[in-house]
């Protein structure tokens, strides 16, 4: 069981240690914690929290949260007192992993964190180079490659039959995800993107859906996502594995959690790989 992903802006490291170690013992020691940044929009433009040194601000979060579960105390300050939690986890060393997309964030996760939780909405071609910085990444820090989990999450619609109504959706979501500032440069795959990321842009500006429609084909939704019925998903969730995704975590709608978590179980989409 996880939680992915929890930002250090909302929840000051005391209070995610507390609930990951109370979480850890519901759940009887199976408990991973996914750590990230969040975005400056949010955490700024809407909550009005300083975004600042976003990404030190993350990795002494992780440090603090580290120690407060596996020592008996923490100190914030100097001038405070020291933060013992009363209710510990079951794990002695209780993963937590990062979530990062650039490539600053993914060498970080590398030499600080248990795990990488690359980016939703990823396209192979991004895996494989996320891939290549984090091996390289581990090897200048002489950690184990088989000690680091990479995880990443896939958005999933699993149905029998694709709608335009359905295609057209997930053309507006990947419209709106490749629109975001710098997030687009490490996603896309186009000869010439700055145009094509400026003509993007302006169209979700506009909320211009017909001209998003015609920049983001069909293929782009088969590479964005996860989605048609259970053997092409299978077939889709094994190219991920493939590319060296240890943990593909699917994310379908809420309506149709169920009917994901029995189609595309690890022994169905791992059994039919071998």
């Amino acid at each position: 069981m996880g939680v992915g992903v929890i930002n250090p802006f909302t929840r000051s490291p005391s209070l995610i240690a507390m609930g990951t170690a109370t979480l850890d013992r519901l759940s009887g020691g199976r408990f991973i914690l996914g750590l990230g940044r969040s975005d400056k929009q949010l955490i700024t433009g809407i909550l009005g929290i300083d975004y600042e040194n976003s990404l030190l601000k993350l990795n002494h979060s992780m440090i603090a949260i580290r120690e407060m579960l596996e020592s008996t105390s923490h100190v914030i300050r100097d001038d405070l007192k020291s933060i013992n939690l009363s209710v510990r986890p079951v794990q002695n060393s209780l993963p937590l992993y990062m979530a990062a997309i650039g490539p600053t964030a993914l060498k970080l996760a590398s030499k600080e964190a248990d795990g990488v939780i690359l980016n939703t909405y990823s396209p192979i071609s991004y895996i494989n180079r996320s891939i290549e910085i984090i091996n390289i990444s581990l090897a200048e820090n002489e950690r184990d490659p088989k000690l680091f989990n990479i995880a990443c999450m896939l958005p999933i619609r699993l149905t029998d039959e694709v709608s335009d109504s359905l295609i057209n959706e997930c053309k507006y979501r990947i419209a709106r995800i490749l629109s975001e500032k710098f997030v687009g440069e490490l996603l896309i795959d186009e000869v010439k993107p700055t145009k094509y990321l400026s003509m993007l842009r302006q169209f979700v500006h506009d909320q211009n859906r017909a001209e998003i429609y015609k920049l983001i084909n069909d293929d782009m939704v088969d590479q964005y996502y996860v989605i048609g019925d259970q053997a092409h998903c299978i077939k889709r969730i094994n190219e991920y594995i493939d590319a060296g995704i240890q943990s593909p975590l699917l994310l379908p709608r809420l309506n149709d959690f169920v009917n994901v978590a029995e189609k595309l179980n690890p022994k169905v989409v791992f059994g039919h790989k071998n």
